[in-house]
């Protein structure tokens, strides 16, 4: 019999495409997230919205055994679409029910670096929903550029126009593999149109709480959002 723990929710897409509000809008509709990364900080001021034994103890350590940056900038995994961590499933289950899970309810795990593995996380949580943030190239870009711990990697627009070529080739993999995936664009979200995230809430059998949302989402928290278009909002 399936149950929760079978069909996770994975949030993902480019750092800086705002996978961090798209998660949080989640766990306000109902998802279970854990024990997370906590934020605060002037880049990510809502939070990051990460499992810490998911990100620090699985993630970033698959990415270091492949002698790739654990932090998923440079460099990065050559993709294989044939990836299997052996006990991945079962690994990430004990650790959730250590933190409190009670499989009672559909869990999330956020995190971008998930576009470098997701095959991985495919073959070990087959009926996984994937959520895939999407947000303008410029704007990501030039969020990287503005951003200390994405900046500290490289300031030249053409490392980053790279990076984001990179890791979308891996997203259309994804997008193209059959799995049952969800796209939404964090600039409309933003921008105060909630209809594509009350639609989303709601496919993935949670409760879309547009008041809180909309409380979540204050335009001078995300740096997405251009000056005018705040002004609007």
């Amino acid at each position: 019999m399936s149950t929760y723990i079978d069909a996770p929710i994975f949030v993902l897409g480019l750092p800086r495409s705002g996978t961090s509000m798209v998660a949080g809008c989640l766990i306000i509709g109902g998802a279970w997230a854990g024990t997370t990364v906590v934020g605060g900080e002037e880049s990510n001021p809502r939070g990051f919205f990460e499992h810490i034994y998911i990100r620090e103890r699985v993630v970033k350590r698959i990415l270091e055994q492949a002698q790739c940056d654990p932090l998923g900038v440079a460099p990065l995994p050559s993709f294989d679409k044939n990836l299997r961590i052996s006990g991945l499933a079962t690994r990430i289950a004990t650790a959730l029910a250590v933190d409190g899970y009670r499989n009672d309810k559909p869990w999330l795990y956020k995190d971008a670096k998930l576009t470098l593995l997701w095959s991985a996380f495919a073959h070990a949580f087959p009926k996984a929903r994937w959520v895939i943030v999407t947000r303008d190239k410029a704007s990501i870009i030039d969020s990287c550029l503005r951003t200390p711990f994405m900046n500290q990697h490289s300031q030249e627009p053409s490392f980053w126009k790279n990076y984001v070529h990179e890791y979308r080739v891996r997203l259309n993999l994804l997008q193209e593999s059959g799995m049952e995936h969800h796209e939404i664009s964090a600039d409309r979200i933003i921008c105060g149109d909630f209809s594509s995230l009350r639609d989303l809430t709601r496919k993935l059998g949670l409760t879309f709480k547009e008041s809180e949302v909309r409380e979540f989402v204050t335009p001078r928290y995300w740096h997405t959002i251009p000056e005018h278009e705040s002004e609007r909002t």
